[in-house]
């Protein structure tokens, strides 16, 4: 499945935000699967615009994911405090290409 991936990540100590733009397209086969592979198992379709924290914490990131595909497009707005394991990998997986970039 091609799909556009559009991350920010804002917040934290130091107030720098950081921000990727991904297509599957371009990626090698390997990422662009891994990449699938990882919205498939958080059905990041299905998951709520925003993830809520019961309780905050001075200096969280925010992360801003959009991801548009040929089934329509989703964002989802969460922090370091409210994310799955499984959402804890795909920020994890964006976090290293924004900075690579």
């Amino acid at each position: 499945m091609c799909v556009k991936i559009y991350f920010e990540r804002t917040g934290g100590f130091a107030g720098i935000k950081t921000s990727a733009s991904l297509d599957t397209d371009t990626l090698p086969p390997n990422e662009s699967e891994q990449l699938c592979n990882m919205c498939d198992n958080m059905n990041f379709f299905n998951l709520p615009s925003k993830l809520e924290s019961k309780s905050g914490a001075a200096d969280l990131f925010h992360y801003k994911i959009t991801i548009e595909s040929k089934d329509g497009k989703h964002t989802v707005e969460t922090t370091d405090m409210s994310m799955t394991p499984e959402f804890e990998n795909f920020v994890n997986f964006l976090s290293d290409k924004a900075l690579k970039k």
